[in-house]
């Protein structure tokens, strides 16, 4: 069998398509292409206005930037992140100039746990930023519940959940602000590139000018022309305004290849999450004889989930050491990764101590946890082998 990854990445007909008239069109720089898809996706998300950039990271970065900004932030103000993510997350709120505090997460979820919140916000403490890990949703209703009760920022990370349902609305809309990755290997892919969502025009004028070194031109008439119309808000003062900054930004803009691949993934959508769903389906239901020794995806009937990867943890007792599984899927070409370990990580021990033993549940899936792929590039040959090899490992502590 040849190596099954984590991730897959598909290109059909209708992202060259697109790509191949963004190059026809002679515009490399953003252009319709990455108009329509910030529309359409933030549209999809419940929210007004996206404002596409270079990372899931970069997102997260400029998200806490338009709020340091707007809300009057300053280097003490407190930034809630749950104790199992991906480091980009907690990097974010550090690249910000803003204090971290760690939230432990649900054993069974993998997620921020509302119920740990309350006792780690301080007077200084301004926002929270639920991420819905893998693609399962957070507890959106009472988190967004305290954040009104204490008059919280909420920043979702939905790197992970395109399309992500609690009772049938989708996440991404929920917080202030939403930020997303299409990097290569998420639910869609742009090869590089992120997303943040908003409804707030104010947020929305000062993402678009941190986003581009922080000039002054900050409305969609430049992006969506045909590189030939001359906006006519720019000459209206003394210099133009694509060459006016007001503030310290960055260079984080993506061009009209990445958004042409974002729209065509987007329209393909259905497809893609029926793939994914279907798959981890199967993985659930063949795996689930084993359930005395692993703990797989599970959620209510009013969540749905989006499976960018298949999250597994060792139950205790089970007596498997964790690299003895890891390494005999490895060896059989079943690619895994580690459960987003963050409190353990060398530069976080440096930064904060040894303070992974005071989140226990993050503790135990940092040592008990992994992840394989159910991508929608999986066909039945590969979920198969899959169950037999996990099946062939697990037998022997039945």
């Amino acid at each position: 069998m040849d190596k099954i990854g984590v991730g897959f990445a598909s290109v059909t007909e209708l992202e060259k398509k697109y790509v191949l008239d963004a190059l026809d069109n002679e515009r490399l720089s953003q252009g319709k292409y990455v108009n329509k898809f910030e529309k359409n996706f933030a549209n999809i998300h419940r929210q007004k206005y996206g404002v596409m950039c270079n990372s899931g990271t970069s997102a997260l970065h400029l998200a806490l930037e338009v709020l340091k900004e707007i809300e009057g932030w300053d280097e003490n103000t407190e930034v809630l992140v749950p104790a199992i993510t991906f480091i980009a997350t907690s990097n974010a709120c550090l690249h910000a100039g803003l204090k971290v505090k760690f939230v432990d997460v649900e054993l069974d979820t993998y997620n921020l746990n509302p119920y740990e919140i309350e006792k780690h916000i301080t007077s200084n403490t301004k926002c929270i930023i639920p991420v819905h890990t893998f693609g399962m949703p957070c507890n959106m209703n009472k988190i967004m519940q305290i954040a009104r009760k204490y008059n919280l920022k909420v920043i979702e990370d939905c790197a992970e959940a395109h399309f992500a349902k609690i009772d049938g609305v989708t996440v991404g809309g929920f917080g202030d602000i939403s930020c997303f990755s299409t990097y290569v290997a998420h639910t869609i892919s742009t090869g590089i590139g992120g997303i943040v969502c908003t409804s707030n025009v104010d947020y929305m004028e000062v993402l678009r000018s941190l986003v581009a070194h922080g000039r002054a031109c900050t409305c969609d008439r430049c992006i969506a022309s045909d590189g030939k119309t001359v906006c006519p808000k720019r000459m209206k003062t003394d210099i133009d305004r694509r060459f006016c900054f007001e503030r310290i930004g960055y260079s984080y803009r993506v061009g009209e290849i990445e958004g042409a691949l974002g729209l065509a993934q987007l329209e393909r959508r259905e497809e893609i999450m029926t793939k994914r769903h279907r798959n981890a389906s199967y993985l659930i239901q063949e795996l689930k004889q084993y359930d005395s020794l692993i703990q797989l995806p599970n959620h209510s009937d009013n969540i749905e989930h989006t499976y960018m990867m298949f999250p597994i943890v060792l139950k205790g007792g089970s007596g498997i050491n964790l690299k003895d599984f890891v390494m005999y899927l490895e060896k059989r070409n079943i690619e895994t990764r580690p459960m987003l370990p963050l409190l353990n990580q060398p530069i976080y021990k440096r930064i904060f101590g040894d303070i992974e033993p005071q989140y226990p549940n993050a503790e135990y899936i940092n040592h008990n946890g992994f992840y394989i792929g159910c991508h929608h590039g999986l066909g039945i040959e590969q979920l198969e082998y899959i169950v037999e090899i996990m099946g062939g490992f697990l037998e022997q502590y039945m």
